[in-house]
């Protein structure tokens, strides 16, 4: 999926930071990734748009940019994408994997 070119406005994270969490996903692992994760987050929205639900969307990882490490604002979560209407729909945060990020990024100032 190639998102750098939507028109919508950016929700939650520059479309070429998107471009690049899609990039890095492990296709291998997703499908049985993206049914583990929805189960945690059951309220996830659907597309204000379409009204596609959040199971009907496309999940993925994602973590803030590194100045809002550097701030100590630094978020990992789940971004979800609506394809039909192509627009970021949610971010729902992990907060055990932020925290951990949180204790990386102030140990070795590395993303992973």
């Amino acid at each position: 999926m190639d998102v750098v070119n939507w028109a919508t406005a950016a929700e939650f994270f520059p479309w070429r930071h998107v471009q690049q969490s899609i990039e890095s996903i492990e296709w291998n692992f997703r499908t049985i990734w993206v049914e583990f994760t929805q189960k945690d987050y059951p309220d996830a929205r659907p597309c204000p748009k379409c009204a596609s639900l959040a199971t009907d969307l496309f999940w993925l990882s994602t973590s803030d940019l590194e100045p809002a490490w550097d701030a100590g604002s630094g978020r990992v979560g789940f971004l979800t994408l609506c394809e039909r209407c192509r627009v970021q729909v949610d971010f729902l945060i992990d907060q055990e994997l932020t925290d951990l990020q949180a204790d990386q990024w102030r140990g070795c100032r590395t993303l992973s």
